[in-house]
């Protein structure tokens, strides 16, 4: 880790405890917010001063003593990373002046909270993470962590096998379709919700009680609310779903089934509520019951679940700002799994000893969205987006002006795959890939050819003027703090000069709220994919557009009607070939029309300590991934291997945590909390 992460990590909990002292977070439910306090609040353009700083330290110790030994009981856990890799000289770069102004560090020494020592931290499992939940509703999460809570937390009725992604038992032990199609009979096993009240077709009928009749929810699953027509408990074990048409989607679905004991308390409220009343009840293999924003989530092991219980005591998800200090945690055996590696740390971990990495094919995509024309479900207009973008051929030459076989070698290192379509080549059976008269190759020349014909004439400026008079130069979102996409977005911005097309970028941590209100050109987006990709189709038709503005669930704006009709037909096909051809008109209507370009699949990079975990599942099992996966695989099934303990006790060092940290408050470094972005979502 550089001396300017560690500087960086350190002054992230000085700045938090400086915040505690004006305000402490008390209310679970806070927990929600989308908008919640940044670290660079405080250090912006006019950066606190270390002694205003220290003030604020002092002040946060004085009121909220609990938050403040919490702080320094983690600080010292990236101490114990320091010196197990011995870098701890380099904390003498850091001057004496800075210790200097430090509170005495025996004022702060007290016992671990949670002693990594001997058997307790061999049975925990512990994983990197750089993401916070947003909401802890499993009806209406996005993103990527928030998935993994749903897949670990609540069991759906039917379950992706980690063999191939095909359907195999969940709550569900059989089910059986009537031969018209329209009639799912589904027969329950025996088992019991986190607080041991029985699991029963009553909470099935309920779920979808609420998915039907939220109008928030019904708006996230608007698959299943045009495809169900009824849900009935017809006894304790037996539900009965009829549905509007034939559909293989009710197969492949995961969709959780949650506990009408505790939902019923909300009625009619559902999306309002937060469900973080810890612990969290579900039927999953493990149970949520501690939380603290950007630090840590803490599961304990359902020991009723009904495949067994997990190899594991404990599985704790540990918050890390950033990338190098996690990988120095793997190394240090302080994280145990962790995810979302650049080229050059797995390269560095590829070989270590007790240390295994996976590099895989994802079902995942990265892509340029564009504002098509923002407007609502009844046509009208809204926001500043610019016109030139609702001509597709506007559109196609964009996508002849990015060269996304660059973008992996010099923005990835040469891992992830050039993407064509909305479904990733993972899902080989229903993957579309165009036909060389239909591909679109990086070509200027061919770009400049479009744009000639369309009547877009080049300026004296070098820049494009539209039939109507307008330049064409376009505002680009880009998530800031993201330094992938900020490299992308560069490479794009040169090619797209050279075709006479101006940028004017936008980085923003609202970036998205301001495309969905109609005022950004274009930004990036993507999304994890399951097997059924008719979620993410149905996002792209005019149903999707906005009642009023902002809003929406559509990712460009787009409404094309010979492609809603084709996407209502691939989910009513019930023949597996058959629906591969509609599946494959659909995903080249995408491609021709470019609402969205596709520009990569990334590969999954991970790496977990293997000197500590035995039996991981893989998904797929050959050759497949472990955090990014449908169902809780990975983690039910790792167990300790009894040769690998925790990182060092980390109680001795607290004194030194609290130095450490007062000497970066001088230092004057700041830090940005990672927020969310666009292809975090599942």
């Amino acid at each position: 880790m550089t001396l300017r992460g560690w500087r960086i990590v350190a002054l992230k909990h000085v700045t938090t405890l400086a915040q505690s002292g004006v305000a402490h977070r008390t209310s679970p439910k806070r927990l929600t917010s989308r908008r919640r306090p940044r670290f660079t609040d405080l250090n912006a353009r006019s950066p606190l001063g270390p002694i205003q700083l220290i003030g604020r330290f002092v002040t946060g110790l004085v009121q909220h003593p609990p938050t403040v030994l919490d702080r320094l009981h983690s600080i010292a856990r990236y101490l114990t990373i320091m010196i197990t890799r011995h870098r701890i000289r380099r904390l003498s770069r850091w001057g004496v002046a800075g210790l200097a102004l430090t509170v005495p560090a025996a004022l702060f020494v007290l016992p671990a909270q949670a002693s990594e020592d001997g058997d307790a931290a061999e049975n925990r499992l512990f994983v990197a993470t750089d993401q916070s939940v947003e909401n802890w509703n499993p009806f209406l999460q996005i993103y990527f962590i928030e998935h993994q809570f749903r897949q670990v937390q609540y069991e759906p009725l039917i379950r992706h096998s980690a063999e191939d992604y095909t359907a195999t038992e969940g709550l569900a032990e059989e089910w059986e379709v009537s031969d018209d199609g329209l009639t799912w009979t589904f027969t329950l096993r025996e088992t019991v919700w986190h607080d041991e009240q029985p699991v029963t077709a009553d909470d099935v009928e309920y779920t979808y009680h609420i998915i039907l009749n939220d109008e928030v929810i019904s708006a996230r699953s608007a698959d299943t609310v045009e495809l169900i027509e009824s849900v009935e408990a017809v006894d304790d074990r037996t539900v009965e779903i009829r549905i509007t048409e034939p559909s293989v989607t009710l197969e492949l679905s995961d969709q959780v089934i949650v506990p009408k004991h505790i939902w019923e308390e909300h009625e009619g409220n559902w999306s309002d509520w937060g469900n973080d009343d810890f612990p969290i009840i579900g039927s999953g293999p493990w149970q949520a019951v501690a939380y603290e924003t950007d630090q840590f989530i803490r599961y304990e092991a359902n020991e009723n679940y009904w495949r067994g219980a997990p190899g594991f005591d404990e599985l704790i998800f540990q918050y890390y700002t950033e990338p190098d200090t996690a990988v120095a945690g793997l190394e240090a055996g302080e994280v145990d799994i962790v995810g979302n590696l650049n080229e050059a740390q797995v390269r560095r971990l590829d070989g270590m000893e007790g240390i295994t990495t996976v590099v895989a094919p994802n079902r995942a995509w990265l892509a340029l969205r564009f504002n098509t024309g923002a407007r609502t479900i009844d046509g009208q207009e809204f926001g500043q987006g610019h016109p030139a973008l609702s001509d597709v051929a506007v559109r196609q030459a964009l996508h002849h002006a990015i060269d996304k076989q660059e973008l992996i070698d010099r923005v990835r290192g040469g891992f992830g795959e050039v993407a064509s379509s909305i479904v990733p080549s993972v899902f080989g059976a229903i993957y579309w890939e165009p036909d060389d008269d239909v591909r679109v190759d990086f070509d200027l020349e061919e770009a400049s050819r479009i744009l000639d014909e369309a009547g877009y004439a080049m300026g004296d400026d070098g820049i494009r003027v539209s039939p109507d008079g307008d330049p064409l130069v376009f505002s680009f979102g880009i998530d800031a703090g993201d330094a992938d996409r900020e490299s992308t977005a560069l490479f794009i911005e040169e090619w797209f000069s050279e075709i006479g097309v101006g940028v004017e970028q936008v980085i923003s941590e609202d970036v998205h709220d301001q495309f969905y209100a109609g005022d950004i050109d274009f930004t990036f987006t993507g999304w994890g994919i399951n097997p059924d990709p008719t979620y993410n189709l149905i996002r792209q038709t005019c149903g999707q557009l906005p009642e009023e503005p902002p809003g929406g669930n559509s990712d460009a704006f787009y409404c094309n009607e010979h492609y809603d009709n084709l996407v209502a037909q691939q989910a009513a096909e019930t023949d597996p070939e058959a629906r591969a051809e509609i599946l494959a008109e659909v995903q080249e209507i995408l491609y021709t029309d470019a609402p969205l370009i596709f520009l990569w699949y990334p590969t999954v990079m991970e790496a977990y300590n293997s000197d500590k975990i035995a039996d991981v599942t893989f998904q797929p099992t050959d050759g497949g991934m472990i955090m990014g996966q449908i169902g809780p695989w990975a983690y039910h099934s790792a167990a300790p291997t009894g040769e690998g303990g925790g990182g060092l006790s980390t109680s001795v060092l607290v004194g030194a945590g609290a130095a450490v940290v007062l000497g970066a408050a001088v230092a004057g470094v700041g830090l940005a909390r990672r927020r969310q972005t666009a292809d975090d979502r599942e």
